[in-house]
Parts: C-alpha cells; structure tokens; sequence
C-alpha cells in the first residue's frame, strides 16, 4: 500500500473518529478539564489539574464535616448539612474510583471509537442493517438529553448558590444569616467570620468554583457511562436486526454459514465489552446507589423541614429541592442505561428463534443454540455483583428512601 492511501485512510479514520466524538465531545472537554482524560498528550498537565479538581473536592469535604462537628447538638441542621454532603461525598469517591481506572476506559473508548471506523467500512453487519447509523445516533440523543438536563440543574444550583451567597456577605454582621454564608448550607472552616471580610469572601468563592467541579465530575463520570452502555445497547440492536434478516438462499447455499461466524464473533466481542463496563463501574455503581438513597433521604427531610417553618427560604428550598432532582435523575439513568442493555442483551435469543434456522445445517443450529443460550443469561451491570442496575430496582431505590425518610421524619419530630 503506497504512503498516500495509508495518509487517506488514517485521515478518513481521524473523521470517523470526530464523528463519534460529535456525540459525546462536550463530555470529553470535561474530562480533560478535570484532568481524568485518557490522552498521552500534556501529561504535566493532567496532573496539575487533577490534584487542582482533587484539593478542590477535599475543601468541600472538610467545610462539612466540620459543620456536623460544629453542629452536633441541633439534629436539624445535622440533617440539613448530612443532605449537601451525601452527593459531595459521592462525587469524591465516584472521582477517586474513576481517575484509577484509566486503562480500563480507554479500552472501552477504543471499542466505541473502532465501531465508528467500522460502520463507515460497510463491514457484513452493518452493511446487511441500513439503520445502524440511526439507531446509534438515537441511543447517543438519549445520553445527550441526560447531560444536558443535568448541566442545566447544575447551573441554576450555582447561581442559586452564588445570590444566597452574596445575599449572606452583604447581611454578615447578622449572627442568625452566619451558618448560610456559604453556598453549602452549614458549612465551617477555622476563620474568624467578624472583621475578615476579604477572607470569607476569597472561601465562599473557592467553594462555589468547587462545587461547579463537582457538578462537571459527576456529569463527565455518569455521562461517559450513559455513552458506553447505550453505545454497547445499540450494537446489541443491529447485531439483532442482523440476525433476524438472515434467511436461506438455494443460490448461495453456504453464504447464511459466513454470517452465522460473523454473530457468534460479534456476541463475543459484546460481551467482552460488557464485562469491561462492569469492571470499570462496579464499584462506582455500588456508591452511587448507596449514596442516592441516603441523599434521598436527607434532602427530602430538609426540603419538609424547610416549608414547615413559618419563614421558609426560597433559596433553601430551591437548593435542597434542586439537589434531590440531581439524585433522583442519576440514580434513574443509571437504572435506565443499564435496562436497556439488559433488554437488548435478552432480545439476541428471541432474534435467532425468529431467523430460518430450520434451513440451516446441523453444525450451524448448534452455533446458534450456543448464543441463544449464553443470551438467557442477562447481560447486567450492577452495583458489586449485588444489585443489578435495573428499571425494577430503580423502584427499589426510591422505596428505601421514602423509607428512611418517614423513619429520619419521626426521629426529627421527636428531637424537636
């Protein structure tokens, strides 16, 4: 092969390459912003900003264990600072699990960005399934709604945290506004509040840029696995169209032989790439749904709390409000991605009972019978092999929240 077709192959491979990234770029800007990029390029640099996005999610940390330390005797408050805090802590654990595991998403970028390549390639799949294009764009618009509906929370919580702020700044020398100078209700850092003006305002500051790098790790972090599973869902989809087109031509007797080869490869590689997935975010599932409940939980109690006093606070209410939409919606697309590749997974078996395999030859239905068989057994990414990321279990979620919410209330009520 001459130097100019390999140039032209590896400049159409570069646009193929752009055209996935179309899907999901805004989510790959984040990730180099909070240095958990996959790239080799600019490696200094990626550290420098991931001990920056690191150092900023520990001074979050530290203003609220110091304000349940500060606030130990009124239950209250305990609850109000405990529901800001469950998804900070989340979001620390989800960034620490994650930043370790590059190897492991930069195979699963390989994979999506090869599957790109390979459509273009008009490989036996795709080429026999006209739509494949479609229906993967159509799974990507569905991770796409999901960060943008999530960027946008993130940015009304953050100039509902930045005018409650400034509000509390300019009324400081009240001792009843001190608590809610921060943008994270109840937070405390060792300062002197009265005559340091310039100090409390340089830390509300720092927090407010550091919350917004929460909200960005945890759209980066959740968004980069709605992809992946949706991607790996909408192969499952044209792997079943493709199976469900083959049929038996008397003219080309051994042609149905070569694509029975083509699924039983392609069931392979998917299901490769799914253990991948649930290696890579079995752990971080298993703290997202832990702390979904408890966030839940805690901020529905403070949100309660908060319209029974006689003056409550808007701002109050909007951020707690707010910030149990954020758990809710993270918790739902996690059980929402991961019941769609459970479904795609299960619809391989029903694919293969519907082609012409009564035409077919008795070495090709034993194939056949071996995916149809490994396809009973669900394709799940669940939370520590313990709890599947279901549609189900997203019920389950919400039920043990209400739960411990009617228990946290009656706990509440008594205290007062």
């Amino acid at each position: 092969m001459s130097e100019d077709a390999k140039v032209r192959i590896i400049q159409r491979n570069h646009i193929l390459s752009n055209q996935f990234t179309g899907a999901i770029r805004s989510l790959r800007y984040v990730m180099i912003y909070l240095g958990i990029w996959l790239g080799e390029r600019y490696q200094n640099w990626y550290l420098f900003v991931w001990f920056f996005h690191s150092a900023s999610l520990i001074y979050l940390t530290a203003g609220s264990v110091g304000g349940l330390i500060v606030l130990r005797h009124d239950v209250n408050k305990i609850i109000n600072n405990l529901g800001m805090s469950s998804p900070t802590i989340l979001i620390v654990c989800k960034w620490l699990t994650f930043a370790w595991r590059k190897k492991l998403c930069k195979r699963l970028m390989h994979y999506m960005n090869a599957d790109w390549v390979n459509l273009e390639k008009d490989t036996l799949i795709n080429k026999s399934v006209p739509d494949s294009k479609r229906i993967i764009v159509n799974y990507y618009r569905t991770s796409n709604f999901f960060v943008c509906t999530f960027i946008i929370l993130a940015s009304v919580a953050t100039v509902n945290f930045l005018g409650q702020s400034l509000f509390s700044l300019n009324q400081r020398d009240n001792n009843l506004d001190k608590d809610k100078i921060f943008p994270m209700p109840y937070s405390w850092y060792p300062v002197n509040y009265n005559g340091s003006s310039y100090i409390i305002q340089f830390l509300v500051f720092a927090q407010i840029s550091s919350m917004l790098s929460t909200f960005l790790a945890t759209t980066a972090i959740d968004g980069f696995l709605v992809a992946a599973i949706l991607h790996l869902s909408s192969q499952l989809k044209i792997l079943r169209h493709f199976i469900e087109g083959i049929t038996y031509e008397p003219w080309h007797p051994q042609n149905y032989k070569k694509k029975v080869r083509e699924i039983v490869k392609r069931h392979q590689v998917l299901l490769s790439v799914a253990a991948t997935l649930q290696e890579c975010y079995s752990i971080i599932a298993l703290q997202h749904v832990m702390a979904c409940v408890l966030a839940l939980c805690f901020l529905e109690c403070s949100f309660l709390m908060e319209l029974q006093e006689n003056e409550a606070s808007r701002t109050s209410l909007l951020t707690f409000g707010l910030f149990a939409i954020g758990s809710l919606e993270t918790a739902f697309i996690y059980c929402f991605a991961g019941d769609s590749l459970t479904n795609e997974g299960m619809a391989i078996g029903l694919a293969i009972y519907r082609c012409e395999w009564y035409s077919f030859s008795r070495s090709t239905n034993l194939s056949l019978s071996i995916v149809m068989i490994r396809a009973q057994k669900p394709i799940e990414i669940s939370a520590a092999q313990i709890f599947p990321l279901t549609l189900e279990n997203f019920t389950v979620i919400v039920k043990a929240a209400a739960s411990y919410l009617s228990t946290l209330r009656a706990y509440s009520m008594m205290e007062a």
